[in-house]
């Protein structure tokens, strides 16, 4: 699954990309792996489902190319699977050991090549502060205008 800040039109090349390689690395049954989107619109939730094509899954498994519109990427790389949620599936989920899992406030940090451990855990919410280390930081710097941090002092001859 993969969080987004809107919908987009489509599945993303980096999308197609790093889903063949996960197919390829596990050998996962194309046929029967999707990846699902989920869109944090105004008011809602949106969740898409897509499955790749032999053509997609060969172009993502072989693509070195990691902008936004590298060469050769299609359309008909992927199709919209039909998606059905119930509350009569169990499962459970697997997060990364450091507990942060959204990078999309800090995408900078996030690289395919990676490495992290998982266990099984309730995953921080979207916006946990671990998510955004750097709002945090810019909301001190908010409430301290010359940007220094003091510590609190006693002061032990002020009369009571």
């Amino acid at each position: 699954m993969h969080t987004q800040p809107n919908e987009l039109p489509q599945l993303s090349p980096q999308d197609v990309t790093m889903h063949s390689k996960i197919i390829h690395q596990n050998q996962w049954d194309g046929e029967r792996s999707v990846i699902v989107t989920c869109s944090f619109t105004p008011g809602s939730v949106s969740l898409t489902a897509y499955r790749l094509t032999p053509s997609g899954y060969e172009w993502g498994r072989n693509n070195t190319d990691k902008g936004n519109n590298p060469k050769g990427y299609l359309p008909s790389h992927y199709e919209k699977v039909q998606m059905l949620l119930s509350d009569r599936f169990l499962g459970y989920f697997m997060v990364p050991s450091s507990a942060v899992w959204n990078y999309n406030f800090m995408g900078v940090r996030h690289d395919s090549n990676m490495q992290y451990d998982v266990c099984l855990a309730a995953p921080k919410e979207f916006y946990h502060e671990d998510h955004r280390p750097l709002h945090f930081h810019n909301f001190n710097v908010f409430e301290d205008p010359l940007g220094v941090t003091t510590a609190d002092r006693e002061d032990v001859f002020m009369a009571t």
